[in-house]
């Protein structure tokens, strides 16, 4: 064997190792954009979830805040003959929300409506119906705060320092 024979074979080798890790090369660039682009296609549907969940409590939000200020009366106030629409109201909304709100949301709700059923208890026990429990009714207030602070924290503010006040005119 010659040293041009040897030459020859050894070129032969580098040019066979250096062709297969050229396509080695090629198939792994491939398979790794497959890869990145079935990642990213996954990551947008996620997002585009995400956005529409979002949207869908915003939604639903709005609508519970409305409706959940109708338990907020005036010391004295009673139901008017309105009474029954908002209820229907109140009643569409709490259960979109129930749908669509996480927990946090829906248990500061249920607090709320926890001291509205104590609230009408003590007034209907008391011998002044419309005389409901000043302790009570500053509880529900806060309750209701409470409330609309977790819905702001979960559409988009998880560390709001906002203080809901309660206005009445």
């Amino acid at each position: 064997m010659s040293l041009q024979d040897l030459l020859s074979i050894a070129g032969s080798v580098l040019i066979a190792l250096g062709g297969g890790s050229l396509i080695v090369f090629a198939l792994a660039k491939w398979l790794g954009g497959v890869w990145a682009g079935r990642i990213l296609e996954n990551e947008k549907a996620r997002e585009v979830r995400e956005q529409e969940l979002l949207v869908r409590r915003r939604n639903a939000y709005a609508k519970l805040a409305v409706a959940l200020r109708v338990f907020l009366r005036r010391e004295g106030e009673s139901w008017d003959e309105g009474g029954q629409v908002e209820s229907n109201k109140f009643h569409e909304a709490y259960d979109e929300a129930a749908l669509w709100a996480p927990d946090e949301v829906m248990n500061s709700v249920g607090r709320f409506l926890d001291l509205i059923k104590k609230l009408q208890d003590a007034t209907y026990a008391t011998s002044a119906p419309g005389a409901p429990d000043p302790a009570l009714q500053s509880m529900l207030l806060v309750a209701y705060a409470e409330c609309i602070t977790s819905m702001r924290r979960d559409c988009g503010f998880p560390a709001t320092k906002f203080n809901y006040r309660i206005i009445h005119f």
